[in-house]
């Protein structure tokens, strides 16, 4: 147990950095309890309201559930969308699934870079009841937190850890297969000694029914590709209107620099000056080329062109 809470102990500040950085508030998060106990005892030292967020480490086969209350729908809400909702929903859901998924990648690379490998599976957001069918395990280590800084009064979560030394044991019934195929090579003998003797003759009259004819097909290859047999399919395509786009580039940011953008912020991308734009047409690109001015719009001067057969083949 020692082991467990020392590694949360640990991993406490990783989890108030990421706190921060998304809430944009020092937070300080405490230990209260840390105890092991039962399977059957875990939901008696949870409330009725209490969000549970599911995943299992398949490497180390523990099951890992991080316990909400339902103040962090209204916080989590607030921050994401602007809007409090302090409700159990898809919305709310699909907040929690986000936050969890984040944070655990955030604790994946801190192990990793420890040398410890997880097999952490994707997090899962369920209600308290769903809590008995989840859990894999006879014993848990159960720990209780109380977080500062995100609200007027401290906000409660709580983590559940399954002990690996006590593993549910899952009965399986047998199924009695020799039997069954036993019984199944009765009814087949008793079925083929029934079947009549049928004639010779009969016999020759089936086979040649059988008899198997060559047929040549018709050689394909030898067609153009995107015509027809007049060579003129692709002139009714030739007034479709297609969407053409530049992109300049890309980049990744965590939720928590994306909530911090404001008017005035500058956003640096991947991709270095000078080099070439990506020209997309119906978000498929056909093109590399350089930005130009014309008048008062901006351009693109095509550099690197894709042949007109491969580009006709990404856009079908």
């Amino acid at each position: 147990m020692n082991t467990y809470q020392e590694q949360l102990q640990k991993h406490l500040p990783d989890i108030q950095e990421f706190l921060t950085s998304l809430f944009l508030e020092d937070t300080k998060i405490t230990i209260t309890i840390f105890e092991e106990t039962q399977a059957e005892e875990t939901s008696a030292k949870l409330r009725d309201n209490d969000i549970v967020l599911y995943t299992r480490d398949e490497a180390l086969e523990i099951d890992v559930f991080a316990i909400l209350d339902e103040e962090w729908f209204g916080l989590l809400s607030s921050v994401m969308l602007g809007v409090e909702e302090k409700k159990f929903n898809e919305v709310t859901k699909d907040l929690l699934k986000n936050f969890s998924g984040e944070l655990t990648e955030t604790l994946k690379k801190k192990l990793a870079e420890e040398g410890l490998e997880t097999g952490f599976g994707e997090v899962d957001v369920f209600q308290l009841n769903d809590l008995e069918e989840l859990q894999n395990h006879t014993n848990y280590f159960y720990g209780e937190m109380e977080v500062e800084g995100l609200a007027d009064d401290k906000v409660r979560a709580a983590i559940l850890i399954g002990d690996p030394e006590a593993q549910k044991v899952v009965e399986e019934a047998e199924e009695p297969e020799e039997i069954i195929e036993e019984e199944d090579g009765e009814v087949l003998e008793e079925t083929l000694e029934e079947e009549p003797e049928l004639p010779e003759e009969t016999l020759g009259a089936e086979e040649e029914v059988i008899s198997a004819k060559y047929i040549e097909f018709e050689d394909f290859e030898d067609t153009p590709a995107f015509e027809n047999e007049n060579g003129n399919s692709m002139d009714l395509l030739k007034d479709v209107e297609m969407d053409v786009s530049v992109e300049l580039g890309r980049i990744e940011l965590p939720l928590g620099k994306v909530l911090q953008l404001s008017k005035g912020s500058v956003i640096e991308l991947e991709k270095l000056a000078g080099e070439p734009v990506d020209i997309l047409v119906n978000g498929q690109r056909i093109a590399h080329g350089e930005v130009v001015v014309i008048d008062e719009h901006f351009g693109v001067r095509i550099s690197n062109l894709i042949t007109t057969r491969q580009r006709l083949a990404t856009l079908s």
